[in-house]
């Protein structure tokens, strides 16, 4: 089993790499795609939580899934 620490890592990788992109670039499209690198890095932490703190149950996967068709909204 991976521990915790090992995803929350990945996570704030990622989401450091979508702040640094979102100031960083000049071009509409890489801020876009740095704004949803950051909205997946707070989609791992929900399941992650979810998974470790409440195994039984689901909330953080519908979390997750309603902060992607958030984003998935914006781009139409």
């Amino acid at each position: 089993m991976i521990h915790m620490e090992y995803y929350l890592v990945v996570s704030t990788i990622m989401l450091f790499a979508g702040i640094y992109g979102f100031f960083t670039r000049r071009n509409t499209l890489a801020i876009l795609i740095s704004i949803e690198l950051m909205l997946n890095a707070t989609d791992i932490n929900f399941a992650v939580f979810n998974r470790f703190l409440f195994p039984e149950g689901l909330e953080g996967h519908f979390f997750a899934l309603f902060s992607i068709a958030i984003s998935l909204r914006r781009l139409r």
